[in-house]
């Protein structure tokens, strides 16, 4: 009974699922009381990290488009060609409900990411990535509108290994150009 308390990364959500907003308070107690019922314990410390806690409703049919947002410049950023921890990241998804509920928590955290500045398409064919890598689209103040953003953005580990090195990227100093 456990699994119906699954952990997902918000561009999973983002993308592919119906949800409805829920607090940390009504989340825990519907945890005590599954764990009750159950007469199985259900583990918290999973949770501790959560950024939101979400009702799932559904699945979408077809995935909904969406982006990553910064609400500055991103190009001293992507310049910097370094892992950084960014504030003030939020989603662009005009057609979720729940996206400026998410927004106020999204950009409330620190977040440990890569910027590039280049689209999510000419990274992965430039770096050669797999399909499931995860990187995402990000738009910064001048870009949010454009159809395609211009920069692309890891996280965590994902992050990490996009961290330039000496050869590889086929740019000057191991940079991605």
């Amino acid at each position: 009974m456990s699994d119906r308390f699954k952990t997902y990364d918000l561009p999973g959500i983002f993308s592919n699922l119906e949800i409805e907003m829920w607090s940390k308070s009504a989340f825990l107690d519907t945890l005590k009381e599954t764990a009750e019922h159950t007469g199985q314990p259900i583990a918290k410390g999973r949770f501790k990290h959560s950024l939101g806690f979400m009702k799932l409703r559904g699945y979408r049919e077809e995935r909904l488009n969406w982006k990553f947002t910064y609400p500055g410049n991103l190009q001293h950023i992507a310049d910097a060609y370094r892992v950084q921890t960014s504030l003030g990241l939020q989603i662009w998804q005009p057609d979720n409900p729940w996206a400026s509920v998410i927004n106020q928590r999204l950009k409330k955290q620190a977040l440990v990411c890569y910027v590039l500045r280049k689209s999510v398409r000419e990274v992965r064919l430039r770096l050669q990535l797999p399909m499931h890598f995860q990187i995402y689209p990000i738009s910064d103040a001048n870009s949010v509108h454009d159809t395609n953003a211009p920069y692309s953005v890891a996280f965590g580990q994902p992050a990490l290994l996009m961290t330039p090195w000496p050869t590889g990227l086929g740019a000057k100093e191991g940079r991605y150009g």
